[in-house]
């Protein structure tokens, strides 16, 4: 293994973390110190038959959830094994002008560094790749950051996931994953590391009379539209509270974004359908993707309209046994 060397922008720390979460140290206030490591590599994964070359966080995909609460200090510690540079990006969080620019200087292969703020808002985002966004997002180098509220109200389960897209053709048409050429051309849709298929949907388990809460956030380049005949309440977007949320059966989401639902459970089997929203062949040519930024990522999608011709499939169930005793 490459030694790893001091210099102006990577910072050698004289410890070593070898999981994900390793001390977490308790202030007068409340908050804590939560420290993680993330390791890329380079791997390989595959959906629906096809193998995608991959660069992972800690050999997952998508990397490692990091959970924290509201106010506490993050120390999270980047070390690139890959052959590649990679950086950080704390995508829907809220940082200072230092971790900003801190996440535009790239990691060199065989170097850490370490990344230090505090978690603002409380609420469901993103990490990802800051370097060649568009090609390292497609390879897999992303994952849910989770900021619990100082005072979460009660749920009695949770789930969280991440969509995101990817293009089974992209690397033998020449330009490769992540190509702007190819970004509107996705075919195949994951939900956290599974590929949505019409026979194999991921199930949540609950109990009739629990409230379930959902998670999710788009990391891809189109929007996803969910519909749940039996209706839920979107209480958050980009982490922000809703101020009146209504029982709803579809929500559309966009590129960058996430949404916290709610869920009251009862008792059966209620499928939420998948369907993602491409452009014609015609408007392929003017479309556009915008980059990604701390306030979420803005929908710049040109001429793009929901292609109503398109069969839902069934991305997840929620499988409701029984009553909480």
């Amino acid at each position: 293994m490459k030694d790893f060397k001091n210099g102006a922008l990577f910072r050698l720390r004289h410890w070593f973390i070898c999981i994900s979460l390793i001390l977490t140290v308790p202030s007068i206030s409340g908050a804590q110190v939560k420290e993680f490591t993330l390791t890329v590599t380079e791997g390989e994964i595959e959906l629906k038959g096809v193998k995608f070359p991959v660069w992972t966080y800690n050999n997952e995909f998508p990397g490692p959830v990091i959970r924290v609460k509201e106010g506490d200090t993050v120390r999270i510690k980047l070390r690139n094994m890959s052959g590649a540079k990679h950086g950080m990006f704390f995508h829907g969080l809220r940082v200072d002008n230092r971790i900003a620019l801190q996440e535009q200087v790239p990691v060199d292969p065989g170097y850490e560094y370490v990344y230090e703020f505090e978690a603002q808002p409380a609420g469901t985002h993103l990490y990802h790749c800051s370097w060649k966004m568009a090609e390292h997002l497609n390879r897999g180098m992303f994952g849910l950051f989770i900021v619990e509220a100082k005072e979460e109200k009660g749920f009695d389960r949770e789930f969280a996931y991440v969509i995101s897209d990817w293009n089974s053709r992209a690397d033998s048409g020449g330009h490769g994953q992540g190509h702007p050429a190819n970004i509107m051309d996705n075919d195949i849709t994951t939900i956290n590391n599974k590929a949505v298929t019409a026979h194999a949907p991921q199930v949540m388990d609950a109990k009739d009379g629990e409230r379930v809460r959902v998670r999710i956030a788009n990391i891809g380049y189109l929007p996803h539209k969910l519909r749940f005949p039996k209706g839920f309440l979107v209480t958050h977007e980009d982490g922000y509270p809703i101020s009146e949320p209504k029982t709803q059966e579809t929500l559309t989401i966009y590129p960058g974004k996430s949404h916290d639902i709610s869920i009251a459970a009862v008792e059966g089997k209620w499928p939420l359908y998948h369907n993602v929203e491409r452009p014609s062949a015609a408007e392929k040519g003017g479309a556009e993707a915008s980059g990604h930024g701390h306030d979420g990522q803005k929908y710049d999608v040109k001429k793009i309209q929901e292609d109503t011709s398109l069969n839902e499939e069934i991305g997840l169930v929620l499988d409701v046994k029984g009553k909480v005793k």
